[in-house]
C-alpha cells in the first residue's frame, strides 16, 4: 500500500444497481470487483430490492434492505470505510423517485458518504467509449430501452422503451418448455408438463437454461423456418419439415430434461418478431427512433449505435439484429436515408459496460463538482433528480 494514501483522496466507490444483478467496485478500475445478485435475505427469504412495493411497509422495508444490501457491499466485498468515500451510483432513468431517496438517504444518513453522484445508465456508456453522441441501446432485465445521447444530455423525448428483457425471454423459454421439452421416466420419454410433481422452472433455472442451451439463430435460418409456417399455416415449430439444431439434455434435479432444437433455436426469437405488435421488435424501435431524431444528429447517431447490458451477451443476438437492421433498410430506404448503421465495440463485456463508464466518470477532477456533497444534502434534505439543473449548486447535470 502506497503510504501517502491515507492523506490522499481514496477512489470512489461505484455501483450499479440493475433490476437483476449489480456491480461494484473502485472509480479508476478496469472492471467491477463483484457482480452480485440485487436481493437480500429478509425474513429468511431471499427478496429483490424492487419488489418493496409489495411488501408491508414498503418504504421502511426498502430501507432495511438498503442499509443491508449496502453493509454487504461497504465492508464484505469491497472492505471499504464508507465515511472515507464517495460514490457513484449507476441508474436506470426509469427509477422511482421514492426507491431515490431512500437510497440517499440511506447514503447520506446511515453510511455517512462523502458525496453521491447519480449517472443515468445511457450515459455512462458514452464514457466508456469516449464518444459525445451515440445511440444507447440498453438489454436489461425488465425491459429493453433506447435513448439517444448528444454531448452529455440524454434525448427523453426520443426515447423508447419495450419489453424485451430478459425476464420477458425467460417466461417464453419457460412456455415453449412445458409444450416442447421431454424428460425420461422409466425408460421411456414423456412431456416435461404431463408430470404431475416436476420441479420448478424457477428464475434461476430458466436463466440456466438460457444460458447453457439457448442461442439467437441466423438470419437466414430464421426466414426459411418462418417461409415453412407460414406455407403450412400454422404457428407451431412442431411438424416443421426444417432440420433445427440438435437437442440437447439438461440435468433439472434428479431428472433429465431433452430440450428440443427448435426450443433451443427460437426461445430468442421474442426479439425479432412479435405476432401482437410487429413494431415491439429490436430492429423496429432502433430505426423508428432514429428516423425521429433532428436532422444533423440523425447521421451521428447511426454511425454511434452502442450496444449495452446483460441481454445482448447472447449467443448469436448482435450479428442478427445487424442483418435484421439491413433487412429493413435495403426494404425501406425511403425512410431512413442510411445505407446501414455502425456499431460500437465496448472494451469491457456488456453487463458492465455503464459501470465502466461510471469508474471513468468517478476518477476524474470534476466528481466533486458534478456531485451532492453530504452537507449540501442535509440542506436540502432530498436527491435531485437526475434531470435538475443548478449551476454552481453541485447538482449540474452530467
Amino acid at each position: 500500500m502506497n503510504f501517502f494514501e491515507p492523506f490522499a483522496d481514496k477512489p470512489a466507490i461505484v455501483v450499479d444497481i440493475g433490476q437483476a444483478y449489480t456491480k461494484c467496485g473502485f472509480a479508476g478500475e478496469p472492471a467491477p470487483h463483484a457482480i452480485i445478485p440485487t436481493q437480500v435475505t429478509l425474513n429468511s427469504e431471499c427478496q429483490s430490492l424492487f419488489t418493496y412495493k409489495l411488501l408491508p411497509h414498503g418504504l421502511e422495508t426498502l430501507k432495511e434492505m438498503l442499509i443491508e444490501f449496502f453493509y454487504n457491499i461497504y465492508y464484505k466485498i469491497l472492505n471499504a470505510n464508507s465515511r472515507e468515500r464517495k460514490v457513484v451510483i449507476v441508474e436506470s432513468i426509469l427509477t422511482a423517485s421514492e426507491f431515490r431517496h431512500t437510497l440517499a438517504d440511506v447514503l447520506f444518513n446511515d453510511f455517512h458518504a462523502i458525496s453521491v453522484l447519480c449517472i443515468p445508465t445511457h450515459l455512462a456508456c458514452t464514457y466508456t467509449l469516449g464518444i459525445s453522441r451515440a445511440m444507447v441501446v440498453d438489454f436489461g432485465y425488465n425491459d429493453c430501452q433506447l435513448m439517444p445521447i448528444s454531448d452529455g444530455y440524454s434525448l427523453t423525448n426520443l426515447c423508447s422503451f419495450a419489453k424485451l428483457g430478459a425476464q420477458h425471454l425467460h417466461e417464453h423459454l419457460k412456455a415453449l418448455i412445458e409444450k416442447y421439452a421431454m424428460v425420461t421416466l422409466g425408460g421411456e420419454k414423456v412431456l416435461f408438463s404431463s408430470l404431475s410433481s416436476r420441479p420448478a422452472l424457477t428464475e434461476s433455472v430458466l436463466e440456466d437454461i438460457k444460458l447453457k442451451c439457448c442461442f439467437v439463430t441466423s438470419f437466414d435460418r430464421a426466414q426459411k423456418i418462418y417461409q415453412e409456417m407460414e406455407l403450412k399455416k400454422t404457428d407451431s415449430f412442431a411438424g416443421l419439415e426444417f432440420e433445427f439444431a440438435p437437442d440437447c439434455d439438461y440435468n433439472l434435479d434428479s431428472l433429465i430434461m431433452h430440450i428440443p432444437g427448435q426450443v433451443r433455436e427460437m426461445a430468442c426469437e421474442i426479439f425479432f418478431k412479435n405476432e401482437i405488435d410487429p413494431d415491439q421488435c429490436l430492429q423496429h424501435l432502433i430505426l423508428d427512433t432514429l428516423s425521429k431524431a433532428p436532422m444533423d444528429l440523425k447521421r451521428e447517431f447511426a454511425s454511434n449505435v452502442v450496444l449495452a447490458g446483460g441481454g445482448c451477451m447472447l449467443d448469436g443476438l448482435k450479428p442478427r439484429l445487424v442483418k435484421e437492421i439491413n433487412f429493413l433498410l435495403q426494404k425501406c430506404p425511403s425512410v431512413f436515408s442510411a445505407q446501414k448503421l455502425s456499431y460500437h465495440k465496448s472494451p469491457s463485456h456488456e453487463n458492465y459496460t455503464a459501470w465502466l463508464g461510471a469508474a471513468i466518470f468517478g476518477s476524474l477532477d470534476v466528481l466533486d463538482f458534478y456531485s451532492i456533497q453530504n452537507s449540501r444534502y442535509k440542506e436540502l434534505k432530498k436527491l435531485p433528480d437526475w434531470f435538475t439543473i443548478e449551476i454552481r449548486n453541485n447538482l449540474v447535470q452530467i
